[in-house]
């Protein structure tokens, strides 16, 4: 069993006690169906329980359990987190340390800025006051694409700033309309934290405010009960989905 995963079985050996020879024909399936409708209420009650740990989990978060399904030849489901994404940082990433424990693993954000070189390799971002937080708490698209373009440090070309859009920007602040840059470093001659920086420009002057604030990793305690929660979730339906896909078998039984 992998990290982050929770495996359900059923002991077959007592459900053939007292049945007749058509329904055992059947005792696969009625595994497989058991253990199927008990992992998707697993999901559903770790779904359900989330908002109760994190704050305002996203529905990224939200749909980040997979189930892997029993079939008639591999009675055994299994419950776990998806270990890949097509786009973001896989669940097993993010959210294993909330489950077990220990350091958190980069974001991406922090993986960009350490391509570009901008970020120390033992240093970690959390948000500050000039960071635009969205519904959930998280860093503003508008916001975050901005900054990365700014930076150069988007992988893909294509979205960093050009030579052309930053003179478009400089002849902005010359005529000033509340243009916002963004930079790395520790302002007032290194009295500042070290972080990520937005100087907003103004008709008379400029302000500078952190957006985000560069920190030693951080470690979590142990915070999702996530082999609780599927333990749980399995002892209140695993028999009853026993019974009924029996039920269901005698009813077929030819």
């Amino acid at each position: 069993m992998s990290r982050g995963s929770f495996q359900i079985r059923v002991d077959a050996s007592s459900l053939v006690q007292g049945i007749d020879n058509n329904v055992q024909r059947q005792l696969p399936y009625v595994q497989a169906t058991a253990l199927n409708n008990t992992a998707k209420q697993a999901q559903q009650a770790l779904r359900s329980a989330m908002p109760q740990y994190f704050d305002r989990p996203t529905p990224y978060t939200l749909g980040s359990t997979r189930i892997t399904y029993a079939t008639k030849s591999k009675p055994v489901a299994t419950v776990g987190y998806k270990d890949d994404s097509f786009k973001g940082t896989p669940a097993t990433k993010y959210l294993l340390p909330e489950v077990e424990g220990g350091d958190r693993n980069a974001k991406r954000i922090e993986q960009l800025l350490r391509y570009a070189g901008l970020l120390p390799a033992d240093r970690f971002v959390v948000p500050a006051e000039g960071a635009m937080l969205d519904q959930y708490g998280n860093i503003s698209r508008g916001q975050y694409s901005k900054m990365l373009a700014q930076l150069q440090t988007s992988r893909d070309a294509a979205q960093n700033e050009t030579d052309q859009s930053r003179r478009r920007s400089s002849r902005r602040r010359r005529n000033p309309t509340n243009d916002v840059r963004y930079f790395v470093g520790q302002p007032g001659g290194g009295k500042e934290p070290l972080g990520l920086w937005a100087r907003y420009h103004f008709a008379h002057g400029y302000a500078i405010r952190p957006v985000l604030l560069f920190v030693s990793a951080p470690h979590y305690q142990q915070r999702f009960p996530f082999d609780q929660i599927v333990a749980d979730a399995v002892d209140a339906n695993l028999a009853t989905n026993v019974a009924a896909a029996f039920a269901l078998a005698y009813s077929t039984a030819r």
